[in-house]
Protein backbone atom coordinates (compact mmCIF):
# COMPACT_ATOMS: atom_id res chain seq x y z
CA UNK A 1 0.00 0.00 0.00
CA UNK A 2 1.17 3.38 -0.27
CA UNK A 3 0.22 5.67 2.43
CA UNK A 4 -0.12 9.72 3.04
CA UNK A 5 0.74 11.03 5.97
CA UNK A 6 -0.22 14.58 6.89
CA UNK A 7 1.09 16.68 9.86
CA UNK A 8 -1.29 18.93 11.30
CA UNK A 9 0.00 19.79 13.99
CA UNK A 10 0.18 23.11 15.36
CA UNK A 11 -2.24 24.30 12.46
CA UNK A 12 -5.51 25.32 14.79
CA UNK A 13 -8.04 26.50 12.78
CA UNK A 14 -6.05 28.70 10.11
CA UNK A 15 -4.34 25.46 8.65
CA UNK A 16 -0.75 26.64 9.15
CA UNK A 17 1.01 27.35 12.29
CA UNK A 18 1.09 31.38 13.35
CA UNK A 19 3.70 29.76 15.99
CA UNK A 20 6.75 27.39 16.67
CA UNK A 21 7.68 27.28 12.98
CA UNK A 22 11.23 25.92 13.14
CA UNK A 23 9.83 22.72 15.66
CA UNK A 24 9.43 19.64 14.18
CA UNK A 25 7.50 16.92 16.24
CA UNK A 26 7.90 13.49 16.53
CA UNK A 27 4.58 11.94 15.74
CA UNK A 28 4.17 12.23 12.56
CA UNK A 29 7.52 11.04 11.76
CA UNK A 30 6.96 8.12 13.99
CA UNK A 31 3.73 6.74 11.65
CA UNK A 32 5.93 7.04 8.86
CA UNK A 33 8.72 4.73 10.15
CA UNK A 34 5.51 2.50 11.34
CA UNK A 35 4.29 2.02 8.07
CA UNK A 36 7.38 1.37 6.64
CA UNK A 37 8.58 -1.09 8.67
CA UNK A 38 5.77 -2.90 7.82
CA UNK A 39 7.16 -2.84 4.00
CA UNK A 40 4.30 -0.73 3.11
CA UNK A 41 5.01 2.91 1.65
CA UNK A 42 4.69 6.22 3.18
CA UNK A 43 5.20 9.48 2.22
CA UNK A 44 5.35 12.88 4.42
CA UNK A 45 2.82 15.50 3.83
CA UNK A 46 1.86 19.11 4.85
CA UNK A 47 -1.13 19.70 5.96
CA UNK A 48 -0.86 23.32 4.49
CA UNK A 49 -0.01 22.23 1.19
CA UNK A 50 -3.33 20.15 0.84
CA UNK A 51 -5.23 23.03 1.91
CA UNK A 52 -3.86 25.29 -0.59
CA UNK A 53 -3.81 22.51 -2.94
CA UNK A 54 0.02 21.75 -3.75
CA UNK A 55 -0.31 18.38 -2.86
CA UNK A 56 -2.64 15.67 -3.76
CA UNK A 57 -3.79 12.61 -2.36
CA UNK A 58 -5.22 10.99 -5.35
CA UNK A 59 -2.01 8.48 -5.78
CA UNK A 60 -2.61 7.18 -2.31
CA UNK A 61 -4.49 4.31 -0.83
CA UNK A 62 -5.35 5.38 2.74
CA UNK A 63 -4.59 8.56 4.33
CA UNK A 64 -3.25 8.86 8.27
CA UNK A 65 -3.36 12.75 9.80
CA UNK A 66 -1.54 13.90 12.96
CA UNK A 67 -2.90 16.76 15.13
CA UNK A 68 -3.72 17.97 18.57
CA UNK A 69 -7.29 18.89 19.87
CA UNK A 70 -6.74 22.38 18.93
CA UNK A 71 -6.43 21.32 15.51
CA UNK A 72 -9.67 19.48 15.00
CA UNK A 73 -10.96 21.81 12.71
CA UNK A 74 -7.85 21.86 10.14
CA UNK A 75 -7.83 18.19 10.09
CA UNK A 76 -11.72 18.09 8.99
CA UNK A 77 -10.68 20.83 6.03
CA UNK A 78 -7.71 18.33 5.09
CA UNK A 79 -10.33 15.46 5.13
CA UNK A 80 -12.67 16.92 2.77
CA UNK A 81 -10.01 17.03 0.15
CA UNK A 82 -9.33 13.03 0.85
CA UNK A 83 -12.50 11.33 -0.45
CA UNK A 84 -12.66 7.96 -1.75
CA UNK A 85 -9.87 6.52 0.51
CA UNK A 86 -10.30 5.16 4.03
CA UNK A 87 -8.93 8.64 6.11
CA UNK A 88 -7.20 7.72 9.79
CA UNK A 89 -6.81 9.87 12.59
CA UNK A 90 -4.72 9.96 15.54
CA UNK A 91 -2.21 12.21 17.38
CA UNK A 92 -3.65 13.48 20.75
CA UNK A 93 -6.67 14.97 18.94
CA UNK A 94 -8.33 11.12 19.40
CA UNK A 95 -10.49 12.23 21.92
CA UNK A 96 -12.27 14.49 19.94
CA UNK A 97 -13.59 11.23 17.88
CA UNK A 98 -17.49 11.44 18.15
CA UNK A 99 -16.88 14.85 16.32
CA UNK A 100 -13.98 13.82 14.05
CA UNK A 101 -16.33 10.43 12.92
CA UNK A 102 -18.89 12.80 12.62
CA UNK A 103 -17.09 14.86 9.72
CA UNK A 104 -15.70 12.25 7.51
CA UNK A 105 -12.70 10.76 9.46
CA UNK A 106 -13.29 6.86 8.86
CA UNK A 107 -11.07 5.37 11.84
CA UNK A 108 -9.58 7.37 14.81
CA UNK A 109 -6.82 5.57 16.34
CA UNK A 110 -6.75 5.94 20.25
CA UNK A 111 -4.15 6.35 22.80
CA UNK A 112 -0.28 4.98 20.66
CA UNK A 113 0.01 4.27 17.18
CA UNK A 114 2.35 1.26 18.13
CA UNK A 115 -0.56 -0.37 19.79
CA UNK A 116 -2.32 -0.11 16.57
CA UNK A 117 -1.13 0.35 13.39
CA UNK A 118 0.35 -3.07 12.34
CA UNK A 119 -3.01 -4.28 12.85
CA UNK A 120 -4.98 -1.76 11.08
CA UNK A 121 -2.56 -2.02 8.37
CA UNK A 122 -3.35 -5.41 8.28
CA UNK A 123 -7.27 -4.83 7.82
CA UNK A 124 -6.54 -1.85 5.18
CA UNK A 125 -5.14 -5.17 2.92
CA UNK A 126 -8.14 -6.92 3.84
CA UNK A 127 -6.15 -9.49 6.03
CA UNK A 128 -8.16 -9.35 8.88
CA UNK A 129 -11.57 -8.14 10.53
CA UNK A 130 -11.52 -4.14 11.70
CA UNK A 131 -12.84 -5.88 15.28
CA UNK A 132 -9.33 -7.18 15.73
CA UNK A 133 -7.85 -3.22 15.21
CA UNK A 134 -7.32 -2.27 19.16
CA UNK A 135 -7.55 0.83 20.12
CA UNK A 136 -9.40 1.33 17.18
CA UNK A 137 -12.82 3.98 16.87
CA UNK A 138 -14.80 3.64 13.79
CA UNK A 139 -18.55 3.79 13.03
CA UNK A 140 -20.83 0.77 13.20
CA UNK A 141 -24.26 -0.57 12.58
CA UNK A 142 -25.88 1.00 16.04
CA UNK A 143 -23.32 3.84 16.37
CA UNK A 144 -19.41 4.40 17.53
CA UNK A 145 -17.68 1.09 18.10
CA UNK A 146 -14.79 1.40 19.87
CA UNK A 147 -12.47 -1.64 19.88
CA UNK A 148 -10.91 -2.60 23.65
CA UNK A 149 -6.61 -2.56 23.88
CA UNK A 150 -4.46 -1.87 26.47
CA UNK A 151 -4.52 1.76 28.01
CA UNK A 152 -1.01 2.45 27.05
CA UNK A 153 2.11 0.90 25.40
CA UNK A 154 4.82 -1.37 26.95
CA UNK A 155 7.54 -2.60 25.73
CA UNK A 156 7.41 -4.47 23.25
CA UNK A 157 5.81 -3.00 20.94
CA UNK A 158 6.67 0.08 22.07
CA UNK A 159 10.84 1.39 21.58
CA UNK A 160 9.91 -1.44 18.52
CA UNK A 161 9.36 0.56 16.01
CA UNK A 162 12.28 3.83 14.86
CA UNK A 163 10.85 7.08 13.38
CA UNK A 164 11.47 7.85 9.96
CA UNK A 165 14.93 10.27 9.25
CA UNK A 166 14.58 10.47 5.79
CA UNK A 167 11.12 11.76 6.24
CA UNK A 168 12.11 14.92 8.44
CA UNK A 169 13.60 16.51 4.53
CA UNK A 170 9.63 16.90 3.51
CA UNK A 171 9.58 19.48 6.30
CA UNK A 172 10.20 23.19 4.40
CA UNK A 173 12.60 24.11 7.24
CA UNK A 174 14.22 21.18 7.89
CA UNK A 175 17.84 22.23 7.92
CA UNK A 176 17.35 25.18 10.21
CA UNK A 177 14.48 23.91 12.36
CA UNK A 178 14.43 22.02 15.88
CA UNK A 179 13.95 18.14 15.80
CA UNK A 180 12.28 16.83 18.46
CA UNK A 181 13.91 13.26 19.57
CA UNK A 182 11.45 10.86 21.55
CA UNK A 183 13.44 10.21 24.92
CA UNK A 184 10.64 9.71 27.22
CA UNK A 185 6.86 8.54 26.36
CA UNK A 186 4.34 9.76 29.23
CA UNK A 187 4.99 11.40 32.58
CA UNK A 188 5.83 10.44 36.19
CA UNK A 189 2.96 12.77 37.65
CA UNK A 190 -0.27 10.98 38.64
CA UNK A 191 -0.94 13.43 41.49
CA UNK A 192 -4.33 14.79 41.44
CA UNK A 193 -5.58 18.87 41.42
CA UNK A 194 -7.72 19.74 44.55
CA UNK A 195 -9.85 22.24 42.81
CA UNK A 196 -12.86 21.54 42.53
CA UNK A 197 -14.24 19.21 38.69
CA UNK A 198 -16.93 21.17 36.91
CA UNK A 199 -19.32 18.50 38.23
CA UNK A 200 -18.36 19.29 41.75
CA UNK A 201 -16.55 16.70 42.98
CA UNK A 202 -13.20 17.64 44.83
CA UNK A 203 -10.43 15.40 46.05
CA UNK A 204 -11.14 13.94 49.46
CA UNK A 205 -7.49 14.08 50.61
CA UNK A 206 -6.87 10.14 49.95
CA UNK A 207 -3.75 10.34 49.64
CA UNK A 208 -3.34 7.11 47.00
CA UNK A 209 -1.80 9.28 44.41
CA UNK A 210 0.45 10.86 46.76
CA UNK A 211 1.36 8.15 49.31
CA UNK A 212 -0.18 5.11 47.54
CA UNK A 213 1.79 1.80 45.94
CA UNK A 214 3.40 3.06 42.60
CA UNK A 215 0.52 0.88 40.43
CA UNK A 216 -2.41 1.94 42.84
CA UNK A 217 -1.83 5.56 41.49
CA UNK A 218 -3.76 4.75 38.55
CA UNK A 219 -7.12 4.76 40.31
CA UNK A 220 -8.73 8.23 41.94
CA UNK A 221 -11.90 6.69 44.94
CA UNK A 222 -13.70 9.86 42.83
CA UNK A 223 -12.39 9.31 39.05
CA UNK A 224 -10.31 12.03 39.08
CA UNK A 225 -7.66 11.78 36.14
CA UNK A 226 -4.15 12.06 37.09
CA UNK A 227 -1.72 14.73 36.50
CA UNK A 228 -1.82 18.39 36.47
CA UNK A 229 -5.46 19.62 36.15
CA UNK A 230 -4.38 21.10 32.75
CA UNK A 231 -2.72 18.35 31.16
CA UNK A 232 -3.57 15.13 29.64
CA UNK A 233 -0.44 13.70 29.37
CA UNK A 234 -0.66 10.83 31.55
CA UNK A 235 -4.42 10.09 31.27
CA UNK A 236 -4.25 9.34 27.70
CA UNK A 237 -0.38 8.17 27.38
CA UNK A 238 0.63 6.53 30.76
CA UNK A 239 2.99 6.86 33.26
CA UNK A 240 6.84 7.61 32.37
CA UNK A 241 8.81 5.11 29.72
CA UNK A 242 12.22 5.55 28.84
CA UNK A 243 13.06 5.14 25.84
CA UNK A 244 16.91 2.49 25.02
CA UNK A 245 19.88 4.76 24.73
CA UNK A 246 21.09 2.91 21.65
CA UNK A 247 17.91 3.90 19.74
CA UNK A 248 18.28 7.61 20.62
CA UNK A 249 21.82 7.73 19.89
CA UNK A 250 21.44 6.16 16.35
CA UNK A 251 18.53 8.26 15.55
CA UNK A 252 20.26 11.55 16.46
CA UNK A 253 23.77 10.35 14.84
CA UNK A 254 21.15 9.62 11.88
CA UNK A 255 19.47 13.29 11.77
CA UNK A 256 22.63 15.11 12.17
CA UNK A 257 24.35 13.57 9.20
CA UNK A 258 21.35 13.82 6.98
CA UNK A 259 22.41 17.78 7.70
CA UNK A 260 20.03 18.62 11.08
CA UNK A 261 21.69 21.45 13.09
CA UNK A 262 19.04 21.05 16.53
CA UNK A 263 18.15 18.62 18.41
CA UNK A 264 15.99 18.55 20.90
CA UNK A 265 15.31 15.64 23.30
CA UNK A 266 11.65 15.52 23.70
CA UNK A 267 9.99 14.35 26.84
CA UNK A 268 7.37 15.61 29.15
CA UNK A 269 10.02 15.90 31.78
CA UNK A 270 13.71 15.07 30.67
CA UNK A 271 15.14 14.41 34.24
CA UNK A 272 12.40 11.28 34.18
CA UNK A 273 14.66 9.39 31.73
CA UNK A 274 15.97 6.17 33.58
CA UNK A 275 13.96 6.81 36.86
CA UNK A 276 11.44 3.83 35.28
CA UNK A 277 13.96 1.63 35.54
CA UNK A 278 14.06 2.61 39.48
CA UNK A 279 11.59 0.77 40.30
CA UNK A 280 10.82 -1.56 37.44
CA UNK A 281 8.54 -4.08 36.59
CA UNK A 282 6.17 -0.93 38.92
CA UNK A 283 5.19 1.78 36.71
CA UNK A 284 6.83 5.59 37.44
CA UNK A 285 3.29 6.81 38.69
CA UNK A 286 5.78 9.19 41.58
CA UNK A 287 7.20 12.77 40.06
CA UNK A 288 9.74 13.35 43.03
CA UNK A 289 10.56 9.62 44.04
CA UNK A 290 12.76 7.69 43.23
CA UNK A 291 15.41 10.83 42.19
CA UNK A 292 16.95 11.40 38.65
CA UNK A 293 18.79 8.28 37.61
CA UNK A 294 22.08 10.39 36.97
CA UNK A 295 24.00 7.16 35.81
CA UNK A 296 21.21 6.92 32.38
CA UNK A 297 21.28 10.85 32.42
CA UNK A 298 25.00 11.23 32.03
CA UNK A 299 25.51 8.23 29.93
CA UNK A 300 23.17 9.64 27.60
CA UNK A 301 24.43 13.29 27.25
CA UNK A 302 27.95 11.72 27.21
CA UNK A 303 27.20 9.83 24.31
CA UNK A 304 25.03 12.44 22.72
CA UNK A 305 27.52 15.15 22.69
CA UNK A 306 30.39 12.82 21.43
CA UNK A 307 28.96 12.43 17.87
CA UNK A 308 31.53 14.11 15.76
CA UNK A 309 28.81 16.59 14.48
CA UNK A 310 27.83 17.54 17.86
CA UNK A 311 31.13 17.80 19.68
CA UNK A 312 32.79 20.03 17.06
CA UNK A 313 29.99 21.97 17.38
CA UNK A 314 28.44 21.88 13.61
CA UNK A 315 24.83 20.69 15.18
CA UNK A 316 23.14 20.91 18.91
CA UNK A 317 21.49 18.99 20.90
CA UNK A 318 19.20 20.48 23.82
CA UNK A 319 16.13 19.14 26.21
CA UNK A 320 12.46 20.22 26.35
CA UNK A 321 11.22 19.92 30.15
CA UNK A 322 11.97 20.03 33.60
CA UNK A 323 10.19 19.26 36.46
CA UNK A 324 11.66 21.61 39.19
CA UNK A 325 11.02 19.89 42.17
CA UNK A 326 13.91 17.05 40.64
CA UNK A 327 16.66 19.24 39.84
CA UNK A 328 19.63 19.25 42.46
CA UNK A 329 23.38 20.42 42.10
CA UNK A 330 24.06 16.80 41.12
CA UNK A 331 21.75 17.19 38.14
CA UNK A 332 22.47 20.69 37.27
CA UNK A 333 26.12 20.06 37.06
CA UNK A 334 25.25 17.29 34.48
CA UNK A 335 23.15 19.50 32.38
CA UNK A 336 25.61 21.93 32.61
CA UNK A 337 28.28 19.63 31.64
CA UNK A 338 27.00 18.50 28.23
CA UNK A 339 24.36 20.91 28.13
CA UNK A 340 26.29 24.76 28.40
CA UNK A 341 24.65 27.11 26.69
CA UNK A 342 21.40 25.60 25.66
CA UNK A 343 17.67 26.42 27.16
CA UNK A 344 15.41 24.37 29.33
CA UNK A 345 12.05 25.22 30.15
CA UNK A 346 10.31 24.53 33.27
CA UNK A 347 6.26 24.64 34.21
CA UNK A 348 6.04 27.35 37.22
CA UNK A 349 2.23 28.11 35.56
CA UNK A 350 1.34 30.36 38.70
CA UNK A 351 3.55 31.66 40.87
CA UNK A 352 0.59 31.31 44.00
CA UNK A 353 1.82 28.97 45.99
CA UNK A 354 -1.33 27.45 47.72
CA UNK A 355 -2.93 27.48 43.79
CA UNK A 356 0.32 25.83 42.33
CA UNK A 357 0.20 22.59 44.88
CA UNK A 358 -4.01 23.01 44.14
CA UNK A 359 -3.77 22.41 40.29
CA UNK A 360 -1.68 18.86 41.02
CA UNK A 361 1.78 20.23 40.26
CA UNK A 362 4.25 18.14 42.19
CA UNK A 363 6.67 20.79 42.91
CA UNK A 364 6.51 24.09 45.25
CA UNK A 365 7.10 27.69 44.35
CA UNK A 366 10.75 27.86 46.04
CA UNK A 367 11.75 24.53 44.09
CA UNK A 368 11.24 26.54 40.98
CA UNK A 369 13.37 29.06 42.39
CA UNK A 370 15.76 27.02 43.27
CA UNK A 371 16.10 25.06 39.95
CA UNK A 372 16.38 28.71 38.31
CA UNK A 373 19.34 29.47 40.45
CA UNK A 374 21.34 25.46 40.08
CA UNK A 375 20.77 25.77 36.56
CA UNK A 376 21.69 29.65 34.96
CA UNK A 377 25.24 28.44 37.36
CA UNK A 378 25.51 25.58 35.63
CA UNK A 379 25.44 27.75 32.41
CA UNK A 380 21.87 27.02 31.10
CA UNK A 381 19.41 29.48 29.89
CA UNK A 382 15.99 29.01 32.15
CA UNK A 383 12.79 29.38 30.43
CA UNK A 384 9.27 29.21 32.15
CA UNK A 385 5.82 28.58 31.41
CA UNK A 386 2.41 30.34 32.88
CA UNK A 387 -1.26 29.64 32.57
CA UNK A 388 -4.01 32.39 32.37
CA UNK A 389 -7.33 31.78 32.70
CA UNK A 390 -7.27 28.74 34.87
CA UNK A 391 -10.31 27.51 36.88
CA UNK A 392 -10.28 29.66 40.35
CA UNK A 393 -7.45 31.72 39.75
CA UNK A 394 -8.52 35.18 41.20
CA UNK A 395 -6.43 38.47 41.92
CA UNK A 396 -4.58 37.51 44.57
CA UNK A 397 -3.31 34.54 42.26
CA UNK A 398 -2.37 37.10 39.69
CA UNK A 399 -0.54 39.57 41.39
CA UNK A 400 1.61 36.50 43.41
CA UNK A 401 2.45 35.41 39.82
CA UNK A 402 3.89 38.90 39.28
CA UNK A 403 6.00 38.86 41.77
CA UNK A 404 7.42 35.33 41.84
CA UNK A 405 8.19 36.29 37.61
CA UNK A 406 9.84 39.63 38.37
CA UNK A 407 12.30 37.59 41.20
CA UNK A 408 13.16 35.12 38.32
CA UNK A 409 13.96 37.67 35.71
CA UNK A 410 16.39 38.99 38.31
CA UNK A 411 18.16 35.08 39.26
CA UNK A 412 18.70 34.57 35.48
CA UNK A 413 15.44 33.49 33.74
CA UNK A 414 15.50 34.37 29.84
CA UNK A 415 12.01 34.24 28.85
CA UNK A 416 8.69 33.57 29.97
CA UNK A 417 5.94 32.28 27.68
CA UNK A 418 2.35 32.96 28.69
CA UNK A 419 -0.10 30.01 27.81
CA UNK A 420 -3.99 30.64 27.47
CA UNK A 421 -5.82 27.63 29.16
CA UNK A 422 -7.78 25.30 26.94
CA UNK A 423 -9.87 23.02 28.80
CA UNK A 424 -9.28 19.59 27.71
CA UNK A 425 -10.98 16.51 27.72
CA UNK A 426 -9.79 13.50 29.74
CA UNK A 427 -8.36 16.15 31.81
CA UNK A 428 -9.67 17.37 35.79
CA UNK A 429 -10.31 20.76 34.30
CA UNK A 430 -12.36 19.30 30.93
CA UNK A 431 -15.92 21.17 30.54
CA UNK A 432 -14.35 24.55 32.32
CA UNK A 433 -15.40 27.36 30.02
CA UNK A 434 -12.43 28.76 27.72
CA UNK A 435 -11.01 31.74 29.16
CA UNK A 436 -10.95 35.22 27.30
CA UNK A 437 -7.30 36.24 25.68
CA UNK A 438 -5.17 37.80 28.68
CA UNK A 439 -5.53 41.24 26.98
CA UNK A 440 -9.01 41.14 27.28
CA UNK A 441 -9.35 39.53 31.08
CA UNK A 442 -9.48 41.40 33.89
CA UNK A 443 -8.03 39.29 35.97
CA UNK A 444 -4.72 38.14 33.38
CA UNK A 445 -4.71 41.28 31.64
CA UNK A 446 -1.94 42.86 34.20
CA UNK A 447 0.46 39.51 33.67
CA UNK A 448 0.06 39.62 29.93
CA UNK A 449 1.65 42.75 30.26
CA UNK A 450 4.20 42.21 32.60
CA UNK A 451 5.44 38.95 30.75
CA UNK A 452 5.75 41.29 27.59
CA UNK A 453 7.61 43.76 29.88
CA UNK A 454 10.04 41.99 31.15
CA UNK A 455 10.41 39.58 27.66
CA UNK A 456 11.63 42.72 25.94
CA UNK A 457 13.57 43.84 28.98
CA UNK A 458 15.39 40.50 28.64
CA UNK A 459 16.47 40.79 25.78
CA UNK A 460 18.70 43.44 26.10
CA UNK A 461 21.14 41.26 27.61
CA UNK A 462 21.75 40.06 23.88
CA UNK A 463 23.09 43.42 23.11
CA UNK A 464 26.55 43.19 21.53
CA UNK A 465 26.90 39.69 21.66
CA UNK A 466 28.10 38.21 18.27
CA UNK A 467 26.05 34.60 17.99
CA UNK A 468 26.11 32.00 15.09
CA UNK A 469 22.67 31.95 13.44
CA UNK A 470 21.11 30.14 10.45
CA UNK A 471 19.32 31.50 7.36
CA UNK A 472 15.50 30.52 7.92
CA UNK A 473 14.12 33.07 4.98
CA UNK A 474 13.10 36.53 3.56
CA UNK A 475 10.53 38.37 5.58
CA UNK A 476 9.97 41.77 3.87
CA UNK A 477 13.07 43.57 3.82
CA UNK A 478 14.55 41.51 6.36
CA UNK A 479 16.93 38.16 6.58
CA UNK A 480 15.69 35.92 8.96
CA UNK A 481 17.51 34.13 11.37
CA UNK A 482 17.49 31.15 13.85
CA UNK A 483 19.92 31.51 16.53
CA UNK A 484 22.33 28.60 17.53
CA UNK A 485 21.66 26.67 19.67
CA UNK A 486 18.16 28.59 20.35
CA UNK A 487 17.10 32.26 21.13
CA UNK A 488 14.63 34.56 20.14
CA UNK A 489 14.23 35.21 15.96
CA UNK A 490 16.70 37.44 14.38
CA UNK A 491 15.82 40.31 12.14
CA UNK A 492 18.70 41.62 9.16
CA UNK A 493 18.22 44.43 6.75
CA UNK A 494 18.53 42.23 3.78
CA UNK A 495 20.87 43.50 0.81
CA UNK A 496 20.23 41.60 -2.22
CA UNK A 497 23.66 42.28 -3.35
CA UNK A 498 24.69 39.48 -1.16
CA UNK A 499 23.06 36.23 -1.58
CA UNK A 500 21.95 34.16 1.03
CA UNK A 501 20.47 30.04 1.12
CA UNK A 502 18.24 28.47 3.69
CA UNK A 503 20.29 27.14 6.12
CA UNK A 504 23.57 28.93 4.98
CA UNK A 505 25.13 29.35 8.93
CA UNK A 506 26.57 33.23 9.65
CA UNK A 507 28.15 34.96 12.43
CA UNK A 508 25.62 37.79 13.61
CA UNK A 509 26.12 41.11 16.41
CA UNK A 510 22.69 41.71 18.22
CA UNK A 511 22.01 45.66 17.83
CA UNK A 512 18.86 46.32 18.89
CA UNK A 513 15.65 44.52 20.74
CA UNK A 514 12.28 45.08 18.50
CA UNK A 515 10.00 43.61 20.17
CA UNK A 516 9.38 41.09 23.32
CA UNK A 517 10.09 38.58 20.98
CA UNK A 518 12.55 39.40 18.40
CA UNK A 519 16.13 41.49 18.03
CA UNK A 520 17.93 42.93 15.13
CA UNK A 521 21.68 42.85 14.42
CA UNK A 522 23.95 42.84 12.08
CA UNK A 523 26.15 40.24 9.40
CA UNK A 524 30.10 40.41 10.78
CA UNK A 525 30.57 36.92 9.01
Amino acid sequence: MKVAVIDCLGRGSKGRRLATLDAIGVGPRLVVGIIESLSDRAELLMCEDILEGKTSVRDYDAVFISGMSTDKESIINVVRKCGGRPIIVGGPVFVEYEYLIRNGVDYVIWGEGELSIPQLMKFLRGCIDVSEVPNLIYRGKRGIIRNPGPPYANSPPLWYFKPSVKAVMNYPLWCVARVYVEVVRGCSNFYRPTIPLVNGKKCIQCNLCRNGPLEARFKCPLGIPPGCGYCSVPSLFGPARSRPLDQIINEVKELVRLGVKRIVLSAPDFLDYGRDWLVKPKPLTDPRNPPPNVEALESLLSKLTSIDEISRGEAYVMIENIKPNLVNEEVANILGKYLRGTPVSIGLETGDEEFHVALGRPSTIPEVMNAVKLLTKAGLRPYIYLIHGLPCENKRVIKNTINVIKELAKLGVEKFTLYRFTPLKHTAFEGYAHPPPAIKSKTSKKLYFTVRKLNKELKKNFLGKTIKALVAGIEDDNLILYPLPHGPVVKVKYSKEVRFRIGDLVKVKITSVLSDREVGGLIIE
